[in-house]
């Protein structure tokens, strides 16, 4: 019966899909992007770091969700409109000539996801008081019809613009003003 249960695991994770050849290749595109949402800081401790950083998210609307200040993990999210008039009218003309209902979007949840790690020399030994910040922005958008699709927020813009008021609270909180 055992040789039969290993028998049938083997062949369920043998007919499993493969990953395809180039999956963990790393790209251009990829590296840029991660240059886009990495930022360093020095002369700041970790737990100083992520205060500042909550700081900021909660004066841009978010409300922390989940935090792991031991591991300088945290996640926040908002809720906002996703109605656009545009699309509104757009999916009007497109009922009106399909006869088909055309759902648009209502409303959406911007989940943002902080990691803060230690800056390391070229002997792996970690630097004191400074840190790599990444953050990821996504947003869950839901429709009419109450389909979601997700999608990750790319926009330069966003990211400077958190960066910068980072930087700000860093220099702050560095000040203990």
């Amino acid at each position: 019966m055992k040789r039969f249960s290993i028998l049938v695991v083997i062949l369920v994770v043998g007919c499993g899909p493969s990953l395809p050849p180039h999956a963990f290749l790393v790209t251009p595109e990829m590296l840029a992007q991660r240059q886009l949402e990495t930022r360093r800081y020095d002369g700041i401790k970790e737990e100083d770091l992520l205060s500042a950083s909550s700081n900021v998210l909660q004066d841009l609307g978010y409300q922390l969700e989940n935090s792991e200040p031991k591991l300088g993990v945290f996640t926040a999210v908002k809720q906002r409109s996703a109605t656009d008039t545009g699309e509104i009218i757009l999916s009007i003309i497109v009922t009106m000539l399909s006869q088909q209902p055309m759902p648009w979007s209502k409303d959406q949840t911007i989940r943002v996801a902080l990691v803060a790690r230690p800056v390391y020399d070229s002997s792996g030994n970690a630097l004191p008081d400074s840190h790599y910040v990444r953050i990821t922005f996504q947003r869950l958008v839901r429709k009419t019809d109450n389909s979601v699709y997700v999608q990750t927020l790319r926009d330069p813009e966003i990211f400077e613009g958190f960066f910068e008021k980072l930087s700000k609270s860093v220099f702050i909180e560095g000040q203990k003003i």
